[in-house]
């Protein structure tokens, strides 16, 4: 069933956890409809019908999860249309994680903000908490080598802020402590210094088709970290060989959304598929047909990208063979380019190699012809012929 990674078997997201919801933070414009439209999506993730169980909560997303996850806090009256609503699923069977602010790695202000993210969302405990890497300076010079003072002096803070939760917060209120947005290099910083118990147990990252972040999930993968993916699943990530995709969902009688949710979670990735462009589409109703068009459209798309989770037969599910996930990973636009300069640098230093010796065959070619030249003219005056080396 898997490409490569992790399996439902070693990963401590359950099989039905794979592909995620992420509740992102309204907009600043219109924040009371926008807030309503995320509750709403929520909801609809939640239902038998989306059967989401893991809910990554963004900054500023936290009153829009707590209407949804406690509404018995709201009275609404009995005539009322929602008042026939079911209820959110048991806390015991979903996965809430919550993501701090930069800020965060501030002198004691991490426990203070946690404090807040709980108390906002109405929750007594967290199972995962994601950690960023602190902001750099305004003056920091480049740092390719990430050797500079800049380097340490975040390091430095983000051991401190770490450890600081994992003495306060883990195992009493935190079940898993994750990073946000490492890169590989960031996270051998932080392994290195920190002990077996108090590594991180995920790290959330940006990716999509064309930014696979290859490098990164493979670090991860083999110091028994997961990836939780924020995934795009648009095909306007696709440079190259955007044809091929199109054939390839085609063929498979599925939507682009649904095969790159596929292809992430075949990579072992935990996918958070992105569905603010459907959500803000919500955010401006006015009208109860348009509500109802939305939520079915809305609902549509969320069911289809877990439907393969819950199918009861593997032979049923949207499955990508090896062949399948070798184009589908030929799309990593940073790969293309960097085998496109190695394939140009070594055309260069073959042709250079090459050139002595093209250099000497034609010299030998050129004595060859005056060598056999000298013998006829030889045999034609009587004459011995001469004998030519090199």
């Amino acid at each position: 069933m898997w490409g490569l990674g992790f399996t439902s078997q070693r990963s401590r997201f359950a099989e039905h956890a794979r592909v995620g919801f992420r509740a992102e933070a309204p907009g600043k414009v219109r924040a009371k409809q926008s807030e309503a439209a995320v509750a709403e999506a929520l909801r609809l993730a939640l239902s038998d019908a989306g059967r989401y169980r893991l809910v990554v909560v963004d900054r500023g997303a936290e009153g829009a999860v707590r209407h949804v996850l406690h509404p018995e806090e709201k009275e609404v009256p009995a005539d009322s249309p929602l008042a026939n609503r079911p209820p959110p699923p048991p806390r015991s069977e979903l996965l809430i994680v919550a993501r701090l602010s930069e800020d965060c790695h501030r002198s004691d202000r991490v426990l203070f903000e946690v404090k807040r993210i709980m108390d906002h969302l109405g929750a007594d405990k967290l199972d995962g908490l994601c950690v960023p890497w602190p902001a750099v300076g305004e003056d920091a010079p480049l740092d390719p080598h990430h050797t500079g003072p800049d380097c340490r002096r975040q390091k430095k803070l983000f051991l401190r802020t770490w450890r600081t939760l994992h003495k306060e917060l883990v195992g009493k209120k935190i079940r898993w402590l994750g990073t946000e947005l490492l890169d590989a290099w960031q996270l051998e910083r932080v392994v290195e210094d920190v002990s077996e118990v108090e590594r991180p147990v995920f790290n959330v990252i940006h990716m999509d088709v064309g930014s696979p972040k290859t490098r990164t999930i493979t670090w991860c993968q083999a110091h028994g970290i997961e990836i939780l993916g924020l995934l795009d699943t648009s095909e306007d990530k696709i440079q190259q060989g955007i044809e091929k995709f199109r054939s390839l969902s085609e063929d498979m009688g599925v939507e682009p959304a649904v095969l790159i949710t596929r292809w992430a979670v075949q990579r072992g990735v935990v996918a958070l598929p992105s569905v603010s462009r459907v959500v803000a589409e919500g955010s401006s109703l006015t009208s109860a047909a348009a509500y109802e068009a939305w939520a079915d459209k809305l609902l549509r798309i969320l069911a289809s990208r877990t439907l393969h989770l819950h199918m009861p037969t593997e032979a049923r599910r949207v499955n990508l063979t090896n062949e399948r996930l070798a184009l589908m990973n030929a799309f990593d636009q940073d790969q293309n380019e960097k085998q496109l300069y190695y394939d140009q640098r070594l055309a260069e230093i073959t042709r250079r190699k090459l050139k002595p010796v093209r250099t000497a065959a034609k010299a030998i070619t050129a004595l060859g012809a005056f060598s056999t030249a000298g013998v006829l003219a030889a045999k034609d005056r009587g004459e011995e012929a001469p004998e030519f080396t090199l």
